[in-house]
């Protein structure tokens, strides 16, 4: 209902009070009018037949009185009592008949237009001797002094039902002002303040009647509302884990700052914190474990903040902490440290000491800066940098943070501009075997030129693919690509060199990528056969439950499953044991000091026992010292993939390298053409980062 429909009904309703009055007095003086009216009436019938019965007693002691006159004709006697009841004033006329039917006495007339009334009696005479019927007396009466007496008496009876009944109004009036309109007043002055300002008010009603349990009924009602909407309250604006303040609240207290800020040039630090590993946690030892955890890591920022600070949970492992007045942003830093510093202290779970790692960012701004709303926002552009670059440490917002926010919105923005124009670039690279030095195998590396940027790194954009959701279409970009790549190598008579497809952890979830990749190697006329799919460690051990199932869809149709990076994240023996895999990598991080570090060709040469004793092929990465590759072969590694043999380069390259191979036959040698495309921006051989 609108304002204005509101004051119109507003304006029509009227007090309980007047409107009782309204609909009872026409009721009450119907009444008192019909009861008067009734009275009247049985009253006028009870004088009606009290008249005809006293003219009839009338009319018979007149035929008793001239019964002998008549009979002895002595009509001056009849005449003189027909004269004698003249004088009645409701007898109008008498008329006297004898024996024959001859009126022999008349007296009075009925007047014109005047009902009048009849009453006929027989005149008997008897002398002892005989009895005869001598003649008959009639009268004739009027009912018209009853009529005058009747409406006289009912105006009287109206005035004195009006005035009873304007009495009984003022008396009605003065009861219900106080025992209905004085009560209710109180209770909707009360509702009305409530309503003005969400306070419970009492409404002061001391009687025992209705009214007052009413009363008392409404005021238990309001304490009650009151403390549900203040519990309500508490609860739409708090987390009820933690107790602390929520999302929703964040944007009343930005603007409480701004408001309640005792200068403008005061500095608000907005620190936003996000744990790392919470998932991990939840995994490990289940979620009430995991809110405990939460609820500890809050009772750490309580005690680590002042009183003028402010502690908020936003949502499952992110919190943030508002300082009201910083002198600079290495003190918001500074501060921000002490708080991780809080969070870091072990906290035990299930008889496990954790040590709880943190990530921070923290934006500073002045009170009456235009962005302070936006300080959650600009501290998030810090805290996706030090999560990226630096986990478990803090990272203030500056100019330069700023920049490469703006750069990666741009690049997401771009990405599906980047697949319409086909601005993504497949390169290969090739992997050897270690002995013959002989091409057995490419790996397919994507690479971003952009028109603006030039050429990006996966490392930068793959995340962002990521984040926008366009992981499965760069997949299909790829794998359209690879199978192209296939047709290109059988026609220059390359058909046993296979190429290598990364996987990211998202596709391991897609029942439909064996569908896809059965129909794009059935359009280009390549068997799946030539592909091999490059899986990550921390794709498998989250993707449990799904990765097995699309592995084997993708073994089936004749496809080779890698494990990259091996020894990087948490496969074991188990894990290799349990997935189909046929070939693991060697992560480079593990062959960069060889021959120089004796412990990681301990590792690379368990790694390899390990791959000869489940029968997988092993491969090792970045191989760029010739030392490296004697060394590799010396602790059984077949083959092997990195710059000593090849860069990067897209198709048509890789085929005019491997046709110079041929006609030099010395596979270490990278022709001139290869090191012009080989030295643009190298990109990193990874497809999930």
């Amino acid at each position: 209902m609108t304002g204005p429909d509101r004051n119109r009904q507003a304006a029509r309703s009227r007090p309980v009070v007047h409107a009782m009055i309204c609909e009872t007095v026409p009721a009450l003086l119907l009444v008192q009018l019909l009861a008067s009216a009734g009275a009247e009436t049985s009253s006028f019938w009870s004088q009606i037949r009290q008249l005809d019965a006293r003219i009839v007693r009338v009319a018979d002691s007149r035929a008793e009185l001239i019964a002998e006159p008549l009979w002895k004709l002595r009509y001056e006697r009849v005449m003189s009592v027909l004269n004698e009841i003249m004088h009645d004033e409701t007898i109008v006329a008498a008329v006297v008949y004898d024996d024959t039917g001859a009126a022999i006495a008349r007296v009075g007339a009925a007047p014109a237009g005047q009902a009048v009334a009849e009453v006929s009696r027989p005149i008997n005479y008897s002398n002892g001797n005989m009895a005869v019927q001598a003649g008959r007396i009639a009268i004739a009466y009027s009912h018209a002094t009853l009529y005058a007496g009747t409406g006289g008496r009912l105006v009287l009876l109206l005035v004195v039902g009006l005035l009873g009944t304007l009495a009984t109004v003022v008396a009605m009036r003065i009861s219900a002002n106080i025992f209905i309109g004085r009560p209710l007043a109180v209770m909707m002055s009360a509702i009305q303040r409530s309503k003005q300002d969400g306070r419970a008010y009492p409404a002061d009603i001391r009687s025992s009647n209705e009214f007052g349990q009413l009363a008392r009924a409404f005021n238990a009602m309001q304490h009650t509302t009151s403390e549900a909407l203040d519990r309500l309250g508490h609860m739409a604006s708090h987390d009820p884990l933690t107790g602390l303040p929520n999302r929703r609240s964040l944007t009343e207290r930005l603007a409480l700052e701004s408001r309640d800020a005792g200068s403008s040039d005061a500095l608000v630090a907005f620190c936003f914190i996000d744990l790392d590993d919470f998932k991990g946690i939840n995994d490990t030892f289940g979620h009430d474990a995991g809110d405990k955890f939460l609820v500890c890591i809050s009772e750490r920022l309580r005690g680590a903040v002042e009183a003028g600070d402010w502690v908020a949970r936003l949502g499952g492992d992110e919190f943030v902490v508002i300082r009201p007045e910083v002198s600079d942003e290495d003190a918001a830093q500074a501060f921000a440290k002490r708080l991780l510093d809080a969070i870091s202290e072990p906290i035990r779970l299930h008889d496990k000491q954790i040590a709880p790692r943190a990530s921070i960012g923290v934006a500073v701004r002045r009170v009456d800066d235009p962005e302070l709303s936006h300080l959650p926002a600009l501290a998030d552009i810090a805290l996706y940098h030090v999560k990226s670059r630096a986990p478990g440490t803090v990272a203030v917002l500056d100019e330069a943070l700023q920049r490469d926010y703006r750069r990666r919105r741009d690049l997401e923005l771009a990405i599906p501009t980047g697949f319409s124009e086909r601005q993504f670039e497949v390169w290969y690279q090739s992997q050897v075997d270690l002995d013959t030095q002989d091409v057995v195998g490419l790996e397919a590396l994507i690479r971003w030129r952009h028109p603006e940027h030039g050429v990006i790194g996966p490392g930068e954009f793959l995340p962002l693919i990521e984040r926008s959701g366009h992981n499965a279409r760069l997949t299909r970009y790829v794998l359209t690509d690879a199978c192209n790549a296939l047709q290109l190598l059988a026609a220059a008579g390359k058909a046993d060199i296979r190429i290598a497809i990364n996987l990211p952890p998202s596709e391991l979830a897609d029942h439909s990528l064996a569908a896809a990749l059965r129909e794009t190697c059935a359009h280009f006329g390549v068997p799946a056969s030539s592909l091999e799919l490059e899986i990550t460690e921390g794709s498998l051990i989250n993707n449990i439950a799904t990765a097995s199932e699309t592995l084997q869809r993708l073994r089936r149709l004749g496809a080779t499953i890698a494990l990259d990076d091996f020894g990087t994240g948490y496969s074991s023996l188990a894990h290799l044991r349990r997935f189909p895999i046929d070939k693991v990598k060697i992560d480079k991080a593990f062959i960069r000091e060889i021959p120089q570090s004796a412990e990681d060709k301990a590792i690379v040469g368990v790694i390899a026992s390990l791959a000869d004793t489940l029968g997988l092929t092993l491969v090792a990465e970045g191989i760029e010292l010739a030392e490296q590759a004697r060394a590799m072969r010396e602790m059984g590694v077949k083959f092997g993939q990195g710059f000593l043999y090849h860069r990067p380069q897209p198709i048509d390259a890789v085929l005019q390298w491997l046709a110079g191979q041929a006609i030099s036959g010395k596979t270490g040698t990278i022709t001139e053409t290869a090191l012009l495309i080989a030295d643009s921006p190298s990109i990193a051989p990874e497809f999930a980062v």
